[in-house]
């Protein structure tokens, strides 16, 4: 697996190489720079690597919702997503730091992560690095780091939770859409 930082100034995609496969890769054509994989078809609990990192996601809570991210075998929360009612939310560490994640258009099917400042630092747009009839039926992504992005040590973290997030709102809608019907 590649670290991150040799992303830069490439065009990178999440993409899921099955599509009944809840496994996804963050690619940029033969470089591998993080894995996230689901425990189940069903549930919420996903583990994820990159060359630096391995964390476990899950979502927790029903009347309070949050996204807990641990290292891989430890206890203690690494950091915590807080969803906001209307979308989008907030991660937070321990030690302060924090992240907004957000909508960017009108539809909400691009997300961000900006810093405090309100920068931009990664954008999750609509896109296959393959475009084809078979690619339709996958969950996939083309995802933006912005020149400063490089240098954060939470950017393998950013990347790989807001992926997890988005797979997690297309779920949601296609619960609720069977629902409905």
């Amino acid at each position: 697996m590649d670290d991150i930082r040799y992303a830069y100034g490439k065009t990178i995609f999440w993409t899921q190489p099955k599509g009944l496969e809840r496994r996804f890769e963050l690619r940029a054509q033969e470089s591998l720079f993080a894995v996230l994989v689901f425990q189940s078809p069903w549930g919420t609990l996903a583990t994820s690597e990159t060359a630096a990192d391995s964390w476990t996601i899950k979502r927790v809570g029903f009347l309070n919702p949050r996204v807990t991210v641990r290292v891989t075998g430890e206890d203690e929360n690494l950091a915590i997503y807080w969803p906001k009612f209307w979308g989008g939310g907030h991660l937070k560490f321990p030690d302060g730091r924090q992240f907004e994640w957000q909508s960017t258009n009108f539809w909400s099917t691009e997300w961000c992560f900006s810093d405090a400042a309100e920068n931009r630092l990664l954008q999750f747009k609509p896109g296959t690095e393959k475009p084809g009839l078979k690619e339709v039926m996958k969950t996939q992504a083309q995802v933006e780091i912005a020149p400063r992005a490089f240098s954060l040590p939470e950017l393998p973290l950013l990347l790989v939770l807001g992926w997890y997030l988005l797979v997690l709102y297309q779920d949601d809608a296609a619960a609720a859409a069977t629902t409905i019907t």
